[in-house]
């Protein structure tokens, strides 16, 4: 099976290099056509790009996040065109970065999604959410979660753990993050020799560090430099504990962060709100610590109970590791996808 791998995408973007990865584990042939310019000049760059790609593949399939490529993508191609959303566009531009314009992002929206056959999603409640906003059959929406992309993420045994206990953070601080919660955590724990690192940016960079001057929050510090893959894992790897998502907020219901499967990957405990999208795939006590949502308090005695209870944090990392082999592997994702695609069109000729 030929694929061509389309639109705007990023390709450093850990969705896209994890499902190009486990396709070409699978046996797929990869054309990639892809162009980053703004603007118009996108679209007559792509055009140009695919005329010695017609008629060579099979499948396309649009890259994360290259909504606005979709239509395009139609109007180019003959073969089924597979879409990789993740989630809704107008979402996560009027609900977590906010400042963008909620009409344009919705005729975005919409056109992305009815211009393609198939829709990939993040989580089944994405996959609900789909259906009730933009209508058409259940089956053209088909859950494929992130997963890892382990050539960056992964456990390194040369790294050691910090001296002092730490609790990591990390990530883009947007609405649904709940970064205001870690700090009230780590507030709650100043005397109990546990440090609190927050590496991010985002919307609210401002009122995190105004929030760590106005509490006098001496252990713990927040960092927006933007780290390399490599920098990041190794950061990862030094700290006791990961922390995902915290705030009351719709979109938190529906997702699930990156750094989810990274920690299991890493074999980092990860201690998450207790939200639907997260709760398909982790069980509470099993290979996460879920805290109620918005909760400082319950989230620091989480933090409390991990640090003292080590027989509990190997289970918890052990177990995720282990799910994550089952689960999460590039190789598994891109098995996922190419299954959709036999089902949804069985006449196409099988990965060799």
């Amino acid at each position: 099976m030929r694929i061509c791998y389309f639109g705007n995408y990023d390709s450093e973007l850990s969705r896209n290099k994890i499902y190009q990865k486990g396709l070409i584990e699978n046996g797929v042939e990869i054309l990639e056509c892809h162009d980053k310019e703004k603007g118009l000049q996108k679209f007559w760059n792509l055009r140009e790009k695919h005329k010695n790609m017609k008629g060579k593949y099979d499948v396309m399939i649009v890259g994360y996040p290259s909504y606005s490529s979709v239509p395009f993508a139609r109007l180019l191609t003959k073969t089924p065109v597979v879409f990789d959303a993740l989630g809704s566009f107008w979402e996560a531009q009027t609900l977590s970065h906010e400042g963008y314009s909620p009409l344009k992002a919705k005729i975005i929206d919409w056109l992305a999604i009815k211009s393609a056959d198939i829709v990939l999603v993040e989580t089944e409640r994405q996959k609900q959410f789909f259906v009730e906003r933009f209508g058409g059959r259940s089956e053209k929406y088909q859950v494929v979660y992130t997963g890892v992309d382990d050539s960056s993420f992964f456990r390194d045994p040369s790294v050691s753990l910090l001296p002092r206990f730490t609790v990591l953070f990390r990530g883009r601080l947007t609405p649904e993050a709940g970064a205001k919660y870690v700090l009230e955590a780590a507030k709650l724990l100043e005397y109990e020799d546990i440090y609190f690192r927050i590496i991010g940016f985002g919307e609210r960079w401002n009122e995190l560090t105004k929030q760590i001057k106005d509490m006098n929050i001496r252990n713990a510090d927040i960092n927006k430099e933007l780290l390399s893959f490599d920098e990041l894992r190794h950061q990862m790897s030094k700290c006791h504990v990961s922390l995902g998502q915290f705030e009351k907020h719709a979109r938190l219901e529906r997702t699930i962060p990156h750094k989810a499967f990274e920690s299991l990957a890493m074999k980092i405990p990860y201690i998450t709100a207790r939200a639907a999208g997260v709760s398909e795939l982790l069980t509470d006590g099993e290979n996460c610590l879920m805290v109620n949502i918005a909760d400082a308090k319950d989230l620091a005695e989480k933090i409390r109970l991990i640090k003292n209870d080590p027989i509990l944090a190997r289970k918890i990392t052990d177990n995720g590791f282990a799910l994550y082999q089952q689960k999460f592997t590039p190789r598994i994702l891109g098995k996922r996808i190419i299954e959709i695609i036999r089902i949804q069109w069985p006449s196409l000729r099988e990965c060799e």
